[in-house]
């Protein structure tokens, strides 16, 4: 802008008044940077630079983890067995785990018990609990069993299965049981013990095994 007085162009500074003309008090002034400004700006830029490596961070480490999952997942994928097989072991697994195992049985000895819908289901609708007890040939054994809350039944069975002997009702007319048998040869043998001609029956009983060796067992054999 020329000056008014030498006719020069002026130069202006930021915050300097210029007069034009002589005649005419009018004067501008050029404002200073607006610092605030600058400063929501640099804010606004660090926050969006912190939120970008925020997300870049968390994005890169969920990656990871999906990634070492897909990879957990293969391999157990690759060392499991098929569903069917799986479940197929499972209840072979249950099966076995209730298999039913003869209870030691003592000699001369009575024992107090109870039979229940736990034990070995029977085609008839009732059930048995087997105890194992160990004879040697000769020997005549007598079992009692006795309960008053069903109507008992006694059976001794050899090794393979076969009936050596069974009684529902004693000579005593009760509904107890009094079973006499000759031991052919040595082995374990099963005590069985069951209701008679009753669906479901459950409830406690008394079981006593006699071990006697008469001569005429012996010479029975």
């Amino acid at each position: 802008m020329p000056n008014s007085d030498s006719g020069q162009p002026q130069t202006l500074h930021p915050g300097q008044e210029c007069l034009i003309g002589q005649s005419h008090n009018v004067s501008y002034s050029f404002p200073p940077p607006d610092l605030a400004l600058h400063r929501i700006e640099l804010l606004f830029f660090l926050y969006f630079l912190i939120t970008l490596s925020v997300g870049m961070y968390y994005t890169c480490r969920m990656t990871a983890r999906r990634r070492r999952t897909q990879a957990l997942e293969k391999l157990f994928q690759l060392n499991a067995p098929p569903r069917a097989v799986y479940f197929d072991e499972m209840i072979s697994a249950t099966t076995r785990s209730r298999v039913y195992e003869p209870i030691p049985l003592p000699i001369s000895k009575p024992i107090a018990d109870t039979l229940s819908a736990l034990d070995i289901p029977l085609g008839q609708g009732g059930f048995a609990r087997d105890y194992v007890v160990g004879l040697t040939a000769g020997d005549q054994v007598v079992i009692e069993l006795k309960s008053e809350r069903f109507d008992t039944f006694v059976s001794l069975l050899a090794s393979d299965g076969s009936t050596l002997g069974e009684n529902d009702d004693g000579p005593d007319g009760t509904t107890n049981s009094l079973l006499d048998v000759c031991i052919p040869k040595s082995g374990n043998y099963t005590v069985r013990v069951q209701a008679s001609g009753e669906a479901n029956a459950v409830g406690p009983f008394t079981l006593f095994v006699t071990r006697l060796r008469p001569k005429s067992c012996i010479q029975q054999l």
